[in-house]
């Protein structure tokens, strides 16, 4: 078997040429990372060393997180340019791609030039400072946390009313309305610890405030999930619904990553378990970057003229 990518990603097997493969590039480095990772972690647990972990979660972990958010924005701007100005979808996209594009920017200032390491590049300049490397730390949180999240609530958003106007729209089980009970009910019990902590004595910072918004994003975004989740089982898999259930699978992992440290913070997740949260990140990157590049397989096979693979 012959497989090359020419500049157009497309890739030929044996001289046949099939649509572009990058959801499988994404994948495969996200399990490669994930296997070493665990790896890592049990040399770790059997040494009682921490350094390589250390080292694993330091450089080889922002590069990675970086080059995922940029294929996320990547892949998002070219689904976008695939559908005609006017499109019901192409609104949807654009508000993911401006997602993307807050995700970006917000992973680079907390993985790259927020961080007090020898490769911030900022750190070898003269005006850096402790103080100046913590406001750019917290204004990357902002921008991948609530800036992100609004506008890709109101990108799913959009996309959900495409599913009721299509009479695909799907309906929340008795589960689904569990887990969003409950997830609110961790929201209001975050909202609570927050109003006891910060009195006026102790007022919040603007990066607090800012931040406030997340909770209840994540709140209707974890709805927006589980919706579009039951409205893909109405109408099908392939690679259009596989799209969205990965978008739903990020949201999720992200739910996760969130409670796992409101966990640890109150001892309820002790250490070394608490490290688990550390290998949750990754992948919930990678499942934003792979919703758009399913989307995008799934435009080159129609434009390619064979119908789209249905699972």
């Amino acid at each position: 078997m012959f497989v090359r990518a020419n500049p157009g990603l497309r890739i030929l097997v044996n001289g046949r040429e099939l649509p572009f493969g990058g959801s499988g590039l994404i994948l495969l480095a996200t399990l490669l990372y994930l296997a070493a990772g665990l790896a890592i972690f049990a040399v770790w647990q059997f040494t009682g060393n921490i350094y390589w972990l250390e080292q694993f979660f330091g450089l080889p972990s922002a590069l990675l997180l970086i080059c995922l958010s940029g294929l996320r924005l990547w892949f998002s701007l070219w689904v976008c340019s695939e559908f005609s100005p006017g499109e019901p979808m192409r609104l949807a996209w654009k508000l993911i791609s401006a997602s993307a594009v807050f995700d970006l920017a917000g992973t680079i200032c907390v993985q790259l030039v927020g961080a007090e390491k020898a490769w911030n590049p900022l750190v070898h300049t003269l005006w850096w400072s402790r103080p100046v490397g913590r406001v750019i730390f917290d204004a990357g949180h902002v921008l991948q946390g609530t800036c992100s999240f609004a506008l890709l609530a109101a990108g799913l958003w959009c996309v959900l009313k495409l599913y009721r106007v299509s009479g695909f729209l799907g309906r929340l089980r008795v589960m689904d309305w569990l887990l969003l009970a409950a997830f609110t009910g961790y929201c209001f019990r975050e909202a609570s610890d927050l109003m006891r902590y910060y009195q006026p004595s102790n007022p919040p910072g603007w990066n607090v405030i800012l931040g406030w918004p997340v909770d209840p994003l994540l709140c209707l975004l974890f709805a927006e999930a589980m919706l579009l989740h039951r409205s893909v089982q109405r109408t099908g898999m392939g690679l259009i619904g596989r799209c969205w259930r990965t978008f739903s699978a990020g949201i999720f992992l992200i739910l996760l990553g969130d409670v796992m440290l409101w966990a640890t913070s109150y001892g309820f997740l002790p250490w070394p378990w608490s490290s688990l949260s550390w290998y949750v990140w990754m992948p919930a990157a990678a499942s934003f970057a792979l919703a758009p590049a399913y989307q995008l397989e799934a435009i080159q096979w129609a434009s390619s003229g064979r119908a789209v693979p249905i699972e």
